[in-house]
């Protein structure tokens, strides 16, 4: 066990903190010390380093600061790497096998190491260490071995595996975006297609369930409210803006600013004199000081739209306003970010404190992946104090042909013919224990969608 200066200046070496950075986070947990360092000019380039009580690295992110220098050739980054390592985890080059070598965050290179257990990959064991291709190491995340492995006496035949997945085949028509960084067909644009909604649940090797008719997830308690269908609401006779209805008005000044990166920025907004000083360098002081009296707001960086409202102000006082008028006030928001809002949404109404709504997009009557949002309104000032758009507007899906090409079971067959069983290790959370526990599973891998209309199995880029 390492004394608190001994792992501060440990970590201010690790991380080769430049002398303009300033000490944000000082965390000291029984078995965790997280350390945080941000330039003041520049809050997006901070320096996190987390050690064990002993000294030993867990956790690092950095930027690179030596963009200056020439990129080194393949061979001398991997000695880097393997240097770091042995500084920082001796023995881990040992103990676990490369899984991957891929490009990161703009073409840094990540070598990414796995535990292995009877020619398989155990899921979050190991490590990963990034490094520019000028060499510096920015970032490194240690998961360490499995606890115990489970493998049953016998393990059946891929065949049968593949037989058992086939005959539970599920499917759903929706509308979704194809992410380029998600799917290998993905083109950043809405499709319709076909979910696999089951099986997407893994057997033992054996094919035996300690009780098949028990669900590796509960099942959400049935959900008796409907959704609705709205109507476009009177005419008011003062009319709102939208900077009006989130409470955003002259008496705010913009407290920080930040890229959220997916083409999007996040502002922080207080009023005058209500930023207090921290207590402390904990986590939750960091926390506190950085949402306590905020009105956070998102936009989209092309077009300056708002994509997303929340609210930390507390307001004194007592409901003034009745669920009837924050649903009225919900509505009348709604129509303001989408004026053609009857159209596309429909609606759940939701009680409580803060009450607003659940809505729901869908074109042809067809449901939209991710299209779900929520607006909600204070009872106490009738401010929305919350909103989450829909992935995207669903007028985008206008274009789009609701009534598919394939029908259901034509999709049900493509999926047969591509599904297929592979032998795996898979996190096992029902032995009771906090270990990292892993049994040997068959699981079923798939495309994750079918394209309704032209039959394209999409296949995803992760996992």
């Amino acid at each position: 066990m390492m004394k608190k200066e001994e792992l501060k200046q440990l970590a201010l070496r690790i991380g080769n903190v430049p002398p303009g950075y300033e000490s944000n986070v000082e965390e000291y947990q029984e078995d965790e010390v997280l350390f945080w360092w941000e330039d003041k000019n520049d809050p997006e380039a901070g320096i996190m380093v987390e050690l064990e009580p002993d000294g030993k690295l867990k956790y690092l992110s950095r930027p690179a600061f030596r963009t200056d220098l020439a990129p080194l050739l393949e061979t001398d980054i991997e000695e880097r790497m393997r240097a770091f390592l042995e500084t920082h985890r001796p023995g881990a080059l040992a103990e676990f096998e490369l899984e991957k070598k891929s490009s990161v965050n703009d073409g840094d290179v990540r070598y990414s190491y796995v535990q292995m257990a009877y020619g398989l990959p155990l899921p979050l064991t190991g490590f990963y260490v990034d490094l520019a291709v000028t060499g510096e190491v920015t970032g490194f995340s240690y998961q360490g071995k499995a606890d115990d492995l489970l493998r049953p006496g016998t393990i059946a035949d891929k065949r049968e595996a593949s037989a058992h997945f086939v005959k539970q085949i599920e499917a759903e028509l929706l509308f979704t975006v194809l992410h380029q960084s998600v799917y290998v067909q993905g083109d950043d644009k809405p499709h319709l297609v076909y979910e696999i909604v089951s099986p997407t649940r893994p057997i033992s090797a054996d094919l035996k369930e300690e009780n098949e008719e028990i669900e590796e997830y509960e099942e959400l308690e049935h959900n008796t409210r409907p959704y609705v269908s709205i109507s476009r609401p009177e005419p008011e006779a003062e009319k709102m803006s939208i900077n009006d209805m989130i409470g955003l008005h002259d008496g705010f000044y913009k407290d920080r600013e930040s890229d959220l990166g997916d083409g999007c920025i996040g502002i922080a907004w207080r009023r005058e004199k209500t930023k207090s000083a921290r207590e402390d360098k904990s986590f939750e002081s960091l926390f506190k000081e950085r949402n306590e009296h905020v009105l956070k707001t998102r936009y989209d960086k092309e077009s300056g739209r708002l994509t997303g409202v929340m609210s930390f102000i507390q307001e004194e006082g007592e409901p003034v306003f009745s669920e009837e008028e924050c649903h009225h006030m919900a509505i009348r928001f709604l129509f303001a970010m989408f004026p053609e809002a009857d159209q596309y949404f429909r609606v759940q109404y939701d009680e409580g404190e803060n009450a607003g709504l659940t809505y729901k997009a869908c074109s042809g009557g067809v449901d939209l992946r991710f299209g779900e949002g929520r607006i909600c309104v204070s009872k106490k000032t009738g401010l929305v104090t919350f909103y989450m758009p829909p992935e995207i507007d669903p007028k985008e899906l206008e274009n789009i042909d609701p009534v598919p090409s394939l029908t259901m079971e034509e999709a049900k067959d493509a999926i047969r013919r591509a599904i297929k069983a592979e032998l795996a290790w898979d996190r096992f959370y029902d032995d009771g224990s906090c270990g990292k526990v892993y049994r040997l599973v068959y699981k079923p891998v798939f495309p994750r969608f079918i394209e309704a209309h032209t039959g394209e199995a999409i296949m995803s880029l992760i996992g």
